[in-house]
């Protein structure tokens, strides 16, 4: 009896733990965090492995002999290895009814990823970066008050889109609020003026009901809590 149980678990658990896709991320990237919480609220099979980027694992030779581009979030699924979040997801959701399959549901997805790539990321590159590169206390605040102002344009409109809408694309969750909103709710790291934006607020309090969405936070709150003492240490 233990020979066939053995047998069982060998022949029907792992090779299906062996073919599992793998995530290469880390929990301060925006980007990964959009996969990893799809990971989490699909339940889709697939293993997360956490980077170290303050090592500078991601430009290590093995790293870059899968992912030639050295950034993360990356995914390998045997011997087929890419990255970019948006291509993950897509890939991971493929099947998942979250995906639209109407014409203009796709093409509505399809246009907020543009968005998404043009506008949204500017509260990373023009806001949260500078809380961590950026080491003059006093040039760092100017420069986050500069990001938020050449944001506020964009803010305002998402502000307006929901009043009207509980989700980026409408009344229903899509891939497109999986990319949208770990790049605002990040924003309390600079203590962003909520109260001025309502509705995004009232947004984000509605996503803590969606599976997923809270352990994201959770994990990265802890990361950065890690990073800043270790950041410390090396000062």
């Amino acid at each position: 009896l233990k020979l066939q149980f053995l047998y069982f678990i060998v022949n029907h658990y792992l090779p299906h733990y062996n073919n599992m896709p793998t995530l290469h991320g880390h929990p301060v990237s925006q980007p990964c965090r959009s996969v990893q919480w799809f990971i989490d609220y699909s339940g889709v099979d697939c293993e997360v492995k956490t980077v170290d980027l303050l090592s500078g694992a991601h430009k290590a030779p093995e790293f870059l002999a899968k992912f030639p581009n050295g950034q993360v979030p990356s995914l390998e699924d045997g011997d087929f290895c890419f990255g970019e979040s948006i291509a993950i997801l897509q890939y991971l959701a493929d099947g998942n009814d979250i995906v639209p399959t109407d014409k203009k549901g796709k093409a509505r997805l399809q246009e907020y990823f543009g968005r998404h790539l043009s506008q949204v990321r500017k509260f990373s590159t023009e806001i949260i970066r500078h809380v961590f590169f950026e080491k003059d206390a006093d040039e760092k605040k100017k420069k986050i008050a500069a990001g938020i102002e050449s944001t506020k344009a964009m803010m305002d409109s998402f502000e307006a889109h929901f009043e009207k809408n509980k989700f980026v694309l409408g009344d229903t969750l899509s891939l497109a609020d999986f990319m949208f909103a770990p790049e605002v709710d990040q924003l309390f790291m600079v203590e962003y003026d909520f109260k001025t934006y309502k509705n995004v607020g009232a947004y984000i309090e509605r996503l803590k009901e969606v599976k997923g969405y809270n352990k994201m936070r959770e994990d990265m709150a802890e990361t950065l809590k890690v990073m800043t003492a270790k950041m410390a240490a090396k000062q």
